[in-house]
Order: C-alpha cells, then structure tokens, then sequence
C-alpha cells in the first residue's frame, strides 16, 4: 500500500510480477481495455492499449452502488463505481480501479487502483486505509526516537542506525501490549475527551516514568518523609515524560 506518491509510474512499471500495489489515481485518469490480439503476418508493432475507458469522474457520474465503509476507525457511507483497467502509463499490468464519493463522513470523490484486478471495492479502500498505520510509526520513529537525525557517512551506518529506531519502536509497544498497560495512565487532554486508546507518546511516557519510578524505588529511599519525595519525583517525572 502507498500513497499517489508511491504509486506512479516510477514504481508500478518496475512491480515484479509477485508484488501486488495498491494506490491512489486521479480522476481524470486516462484508463484502456486490455489490447486486442496481435494478428499475425499484420505489419506494425502490436498495440499497447484498447479502447479508451471512461475515467474515474465518469464512472461515478454514470451510477455506481452504495457501500458501507469502516476505514481510519471510523464508519461511512460512500458510493463506488469498479471497472477492470489500464493505466495510461503502464498498459502491461491489469489494475481494478474504483471510484468512490463519500456520503458521509469523508473527502469527497477520490480514485484508487489495485493490481489485484479480481478484487472488490471494498478490498481495494479497505487496503489503502492500511497504510496510515505504516505512515504514523515512521512519523512518531522520527519525531520520538531519532529515526531522521542520524547523519550516516557509511554503508555500515546506514544500515545498522535508522533500522535502530524501528526496532526501538517495536519493543516499545509490544512492552506496552503485554505488560505496560498495566500501570499505565492514559492522559486525556481537554480538547481530546472522546480519546480511548493510547498513543505511541503514552507508550513511551509510560516506559520513562515507570522507568525512573523503578530505579528511584531502588534507591532505598526508606526515611522519614520519603513517601512525600517520591510523590514529588514521581510528579516531575510525569511532566518531563
């Protein structure tokens, strides 16, 4: 799954045959039948396309069927138009395109394509959706772990340091899945009341602060007073986290 970004040319006309992609497209996507038989003894090169399809816009504008969708943690009505295609640019490689109009809760008209040309609708946004889970660790890699800092000058440095950030990120949230939660404390901030489920910041504010709680109960702090001193590092510790 990748965003239009990664679902250009670039990338879909060089896809081994065993890899299958899952993108977005435009609306006005120039889309073809597969190309007809190349007759033999006929002079020429064979045809690369068949007859031009109607785009993506077309395709809703024509009809198309409602849906429900659960995408994104969130449940919306939407209508989608389907067709069997080829991409103007890579003509090689039958693609399922879908056209969908939210009807609720959405963006809008959007277009996909999946390589999966047998696939359903509801497949194909239901796979690109996917990819938002992949897109938010590599940003909370990079804003919480130092994923985009390094400056490698090395083969050797390139491959051993960033990949440190994502195995970092790994064992934090599995840490928190099996044991964390436990004695974690969801911080709900006043302009995000309906948050349910934490994220990857109160993982890591989790590990810090039971972290230092633990070395700190280590210490022996034992005297008269302690209890109120470790209320007070506990405080500090929960604000630096």
């Amino acid at each position: 799954m990748g965003d239009s970004t990664y679902g250009g040319q670039s990338i879909l006309g060089l896809l081994p045959p065993n890899c299958d992609l899952t993108s977005r497209t435009t609306l006005d996507a120039r889309l073809y039948e597969a190309p007809p038989p190349h007759k033999p003894g006929r002079p020429g090169r064979p045809r690369r396309r068949g007859q031009k399809l109607p785009p993506p816009k077309e395709m809703l504008s024509k009809g198309g069927r409602q849906i429900k969708l659960s995408v994104y943690g969130r449940t919306q009505t939407a209508r989608v138009a389907e067709a069997e295609a080829r991409l103007h640019a890579v003509p090689e490689r039958p693609v399922k395109i879908v056209a969908v109009e939210a009807l609720s809760g959405g963006r809008g008209r959007e277009a996909f394509y999946s390589t999966v040309a047998e696939a359903r609708a509801e497949d194909v946004l239901r796979w690109y959706s996917m990819r938002w889970s992949v897109e938010v660790t590599f940003h909370d890699s990079k804003q919480y772990l130092g994923f985009e800092e390094p400056q490698g000058w090395s083969e050797r440095a390139v491959e051993r340091t960033a990949p440190m950030a994502m195995l970092l990120y790994t064992l934090i949230v599995h840490w928190y899945v099996s044991e964390g939660h436990r004695e974690a404390r969801l911080r709900i901030p006043p302009w995000y009341t309906r948050k349910s489920r934490p994220s990857f910041a109160d993982m890591l504010s989790a590990l810090k602060r039971l972290s230092l709680q633990q070395r700190i109960s280590a210490s022996g702090l034992g005297r008269r007073g302690s209890k109120k001193m470790f209320q007070l590092l506990e405080n500090l510790i929960n604000l630096a986290a």
